[in-house]
C-alpha cells in the first residue's frame, strides 16, 4: 500500500512539474481541473507520440530511397559506356566517371584539377576550345569531334582514338557537363562501307556491260551504268524512270512477260541469247542476265546486259575452222584408204571404238574429240609405204615389217607442224607403244605412252582381229577380246581393257558395218591386185604414189 501511495505521489510530482513546463513555454494556459482530463490529455500525446514514430519511419524509408538512387545514379555515372567530365570554363576537370579512366588512361583522382585540352590532339584543339567557349557563352548544347592523342602515356589505351564530345552548361553556370562517345570502330565502318561504295561504283562506270537497277516494286530503272548507253542507244535520261518495255528494247514481250513470273520466283533468270533492239533498230544479240537482291529493307533487280555479237561470230568462225579441219582430217584419212582398200573404214571403226571407251572412262568432251581425229588419222603414215606392202597377200618379210613400222613416224611428221588443239602428233607416234615397253618406234613404258595413245592401242587391235587382212581371214571378237584380256597389264592397260571387254559384253557394243568395197573375194594375188587396181581406177580418182620405190 505504501508502495503504490508513493508511485501515484511520484506520478502527480512529474505531472505537476510538466504542467510548470507547458506552462512556462505558453503551450498550455489552463491546466486540467480534473483526473479525467488529465487522461484524455496524456492519450493525446501517446497517439501524437505514435504518429511521431511513424512519421519518422517514413522518413527513414524515403531516406534510404534516396541514398539506393543515389548509389544507383553514382554507377550508371561511373560505369556508363560514355566518358563523363564537369569542367570549368578554362576546361579543368572537376569531377569524371570511372570510364574516363580508360578513355585518357589515367586514374581519375590524378585527373582532377587537370585541363582537359592536353589530352586532345593539337590539330583539334582549336574546336575544342572554340566549343567550350560557346558553351558558356551562348548556355546552348554544342558538339564537335576531336582526336585523342598521345600525351606522353607510355602505353595510351585509347591513341589516337575518335571521340564525339557533346558539352551543356551546369545549372550553377560556372561548370558545364561533357559526353565522350568513341566512334572511332563507327567511323571506320562508314569509310568502309563509302569505300566499297566507291569502288562498286567506279566498277558499274567501268563496266563493259550493260548495267540497270530496278525498283522491285515499280520494275522502273532508278539507275544505269554509261556503258547501257552505247548498248542501246538510248541515252541515261531518256530511260530513268521508265520500265524496260517503255523502252522497247526487249522484241519478245510474251518472253518479257514470262521471264517476269520467273524472275519473281526463282530470283534469277539468265538467257544465254536474246535479241535486243537498239535505238537506231538494228537488232543486237545479248546475254542478259537478272537477279533480285536487297538494299537495306528494299528490294532492287540488278539486270547484266552483255553484247555476244562479237563472240558470235568468233564462235561461227571456230565452227568453220573445226568442220574445215575435220574435213581436212577426212581426206588425209581417205588417202591410205586409197593405198589399202581392205583397210579402208578401219580408222574409222577404230574411231567408233575409241570414243565409246573414252565416254565410258568419263573424259571430258574436248578430250574425246582430240581422241577421235587422233584415231581417224592414226595410220596417215602408211601412205609413205608401198602398196605392194600394203596389199601383199602373204605374210610379210621381217624387212617389210621394219618398213611398214615406220608408218608411225611418218605420220607423226606429217602432222607434227599442224597446229591442233590436242595432241595428235604425239598420239599417232605412240599409238603401237606398249606397258611393257615392247611396242614401237621408241619402246615406251607405263605412264611414258599417252592415255589416248592407250586407248588406241586397244581399239586398234580389237578391230584389226575382227577384220579379214590380205593374209588372213577375220579372227572374230572374241578371240580378239580374249587376247587384249590375256594381255592385259603387259602390253595393255587393264582399265582400258576392262572397259573395252565391258562395253561389247554389256553394252553390246558393235562396229559399223562394213562397206562391200571392203569384202574380201579372194586370198590369191591377182584379185586383190583387181580389186586394188579397179579401186584406183574410179571415176574422177587419181593417185600418185610418192614413195613408190622402197629401199
Amino acid at each position: 500500500m505504501k508502495k503504490n501511495k508513493e508511485s501515484a505521489i511520484g506520478r502527480l510530482e512529474l505531472r505537476k512539474r510538466a504542467e510548470e513546463r507547458l506552462k512556462k513555454n505558453g503551450v498550455i494556459s489552463d491546466l486540467p481541473t480534473c483526473e479525467a482530463e488529465w487522461v484524455r490529455l496524456l492519450n493525446e500525446l501517446s497517439m501524437h507520440q505514435i504518429e511521431l514514430e511513424m512519421q519518422n519511419e517514413e522518413l527513414q524509408d524515403a531516406n534510404n530511397e534516396i541514398q539506393n538512387e543515389r548509389q544507383r545514379y553514382a554507377e550508371l555515372y561511373n560505369f556508363a559506356p560514355v566518358g563523363y567530365l564537369t569542367l570549368a570554363e578554362d576546361s579543368t576537370i572537376l569531377e569524371a566517371n570511372h570510364t574516363i579512366n580508360k578513355v585518357l588512361s589515367f586514374e581519375r583522382s590524378y585527373l582532377k584539377g587537370v585541363r582537359f585540352g592536353q589530352f586532345i590532339a593539337q590539330a583539334d584543339l582549336p574546336v575544342f576550345n572554340t566549343m567550350l567557349k560557346k558553351v558558356f557563352q551562348s548556355r546552348t548544347m554544342e558538339h564537335c569531334e576531336i582526336m585523342i592523342g598521345d600525351i606522353g602515356h607510355p602505353e595510351p589505351a585509347s591513341l589516337r582514338r575518335t571521340f564525339r564530345l557533346d558539352a551543356i552548361i551546369s545549372d550553377n553556370l560556372q561548370q558545364c557537363h561533357l559526353t565522350l562517345i568513341d566512334f572511332s570502330d563507327t567511323r571506320e565502318a562508314l569509310q568502309t562501307v563509302i569505300t566499297k561504295e566507291a569502288k562498286y561504283r567506279c566498277l558499274f562506270e567501268a563496266s563493259q556491260e550493260g548495267i540497270l537497277i530496278l525498283d522491285y516494286k515499280s520494275r522502273k530503272i532508278v539507275d544505269a551504268n554509261p556503258f547501257i548507253a552505247h548498248l542501246i542507244g538510248f541515252s541515261i535520261d531518256e530511260i530513268i524512270g521508265k520500265e524496260l518495255c517503255e523502252i522497247g528494247v526487249i522484241l519478245e514481250k510474251e518472253l518479257s512477260r514470262k521471264a517476269n513470273v520467273e524472275l519473281q520466283t526463282n530470283k534469277y533468270i539468265c538467257f544465254s541469247e536474246l535479241p535486243l533492239q537498239h535505238k537506231s533498230g538494228h537488232i543486237i544479240d545479248v546475254e542478259f542476265l537478272s537477279y533480285i537482291y536487297n538494299a537495306g529493307d528494299k528490294k532492287m533487280i540488278q539486270c547484266n546486259i552483255r553484247d555476244i555479237t562479237h563472240e558470235k561470230k568468233v564462235k561461227e568462225y571456230e565452227k568453220a575452222i573445226i568442220v574445215s579441219n575435220q574435213e581436212t582430217i577426212h581426206a588425209l584419212a581417205s588417202m591410205v584408204e586409197i593405198l589399202d582398200s581392205y583397210t579402208a573404214g578401219h580408222q574409222k571403226r577404230v574411231a567408233e571404238l575409241t570414243v565409246a571407251i573414252a565416254k565410258a572412262l568419263h573424259l571430258s568432251q574436248s578430250a574425246i574429240e582430240g581422241l577421235q581425229l587422233s584415231t581417224i588419222l592414226h595410220d596417215i603414215g602408211k601412205f609413205n609405204i608401198a602398196t605392194e606392202i600394203l596389199i601383199k597377200p602373204t605374210e610379210l618379210s621381217d624387212a617389210e615389217k621394219d618398213i611398214l613400222r615406220n608408218h608411225v613416224e611418218a605420220g607423226y611428221d606429217i602432222l607434227k607442224s599442224i597446229h591442233f588443239p590436242w595432241p595428235i602428233a604425239q598420239t599417232v607416234l605412240q599409238h603401237h607403244e606398249r606397258l611393257d615397253g615392247s611396242g614401237y618406234p621408241n619402246g615406251l613404258k607405263g605412264d611414258s605412252v599417252s592415255e589416248e595413245a592407250r586407248i588406241i592401242a586397244v581399239a586398234d587391235t580389237v578391230e584389226a582381229m575382227t577384220s579379214a587382212r590380205p593374209y588372213r581371214p577375220a579372227i572374230g571378237i572374241d578371240k580378239a577380246l580374249r587376247h587384249i584380256q590375256q594381255q592385259k597389264g603387259k602390253l595393255f592397260d587393264p582399265l582400258i581393257v576392262d572397259t573395252c571387254v565391258k562395253l561389247f559384253h554389256e553394252k553390246k557394243f558393235t562396229f559399223s558395218t562394213r562397206p562391200a568395197s571392203e569384202t574380201i573375194i579372194s586370198l590369191g594375188g591377182g584379185g586383190i591386185r583387181r580389186n586394188f587396181i579397179n579401186h584406183c581406177k574410179a571415176p574422177n580418182r587419181t593417185y600418185r604414189n610418192p614413195r613408190k620405190q622402197v629401199a
